[in-house]
């Protein structure tokens, strides 16, 4: 999954602690990114306060998923912009990792690209099952857009956009479900439009 200018959104600013919370990297390396490597170059304030862009974020992610997966910084910092983004590509492709999934969903998410966060949900559905899919990759991705919620580093936007698509996805899981035998128990769940709680209840 690569994030690069093409993705359209408004323009948001984050602090340091913004990117280590969404990007798993610590504040201290990626201030030593900076300083060593000119990886990095945090705008600044009228009061000199520092701050990053949206695409200082994608490229932050791209990184991380780079340096996750066996790369070192110092190579990282040898290559051209089109290089970087191949190999962020070819990593997202070929590792099936949960932990690089869950890095490659986020980063559709900060672009609120539908078109690779369905194509991720849909290979890995492929490669586990959509119940493992959801147990394995879903569930642990909710569960850090509830973090990085509450500590602000998202908006509203990016938590409806992600609902949606997972509704959908789970509606349609629905749906082919077989119809259970005559005279079989069965229970019906309720929910008001605008639950807070109805991807969990679509889940049961």
């Amino acid at each position: 999954m690569v994030l690069n200018s093409s993705s359209t959104y408004s323009v948001s600013t984050y602090s340091i602690k913004d990117l280590e919370t969404l990007s798993g990297i610590k504040a201290h390396t990626i201030r030593i990114w900076e300083q060593r490597y000119r990886l990095i170059e945090p705008k600044r304030t009228a009061t000199n306060i520092r701050y990053y862009t949206d695409e200082d974020l994608k490229f932050v992610l791209n990184i991380a998923l780079l340096n996750k997966n066996g790369l070192r910084i110092s190579q990282i910092a040898k290559m051209s912009k089109e290089q970087l983004l191949a190999r962020v590509e070819s990593v997202s492709r070929d590792n099936p990792e949960n932990g690089t999934q869950l890095q490659a969903l986020t980063m559709a998410m900060m672009a609120l690209d539908a078109q690779q966060l369905e194509q991720i949900l849909q290979q890995q559905t492929q490669s586990l099952g959509f119940e493992n899919c959801l147990l394995e990759l879903v569930i642990p991705f909710l569960e850090k857009l509830s973090l990085l919620w509450i500590t602000g580093a998202i908006s509203n936007v990016h938590e409806q956009f992600v609902h949606n698509i997972l509704r959908r996805k789970i509606l349609s899981a629905i749906d082919q479900l077989p119809l259970p035998k005559a005279g079989a128990r069965s229970c019906m769940l309720y929910m008001m439009e605008g639950e807070e709680m109805e991807l969990v209840l679509l889940l049961a």
